[in-house]
């Protein structure tokens, strides 16, 4: 995280979300990629470095911008009251 967005993490604000797996865009139908997905507090300003090209901030109608997996994750969120 520190060498792709120049933040710090406070590791005891750590919280598991979830695991989430879905087809991998741009893949065969059985080429799945799965995501581990955790939430943090940070210190510092997010600035993209390294192989991240843009930083950007979605909403649960930005839905459609996503991948197959991270739809998953945003009705999870949604559902949880995370995400608007």
């Amino acid at each position: 995280i520190k060498e792709g967005l120049t933040v710090d993490l406070d590791p005891i604000s750590m919280e598991f979300i979830g695991i989430f797996e879905a087809h991998a865009d741009g893949h065969k139908p059985e080429v799945l990629v799965r995501m581990t997905c955790y939430s943090a507090s940070y210190t510092g300003k997010l600035v993209p470095a390294t192989e991240i090209s843009e930083l950007v901030w979605l909403n649960y109608k930005d839905r459609e911008m996503v991948s197959e997996v991270d739809k998953l994750i945003f009705d999870f969120l949604k559902g949880k009251g995370m995400l608007f």
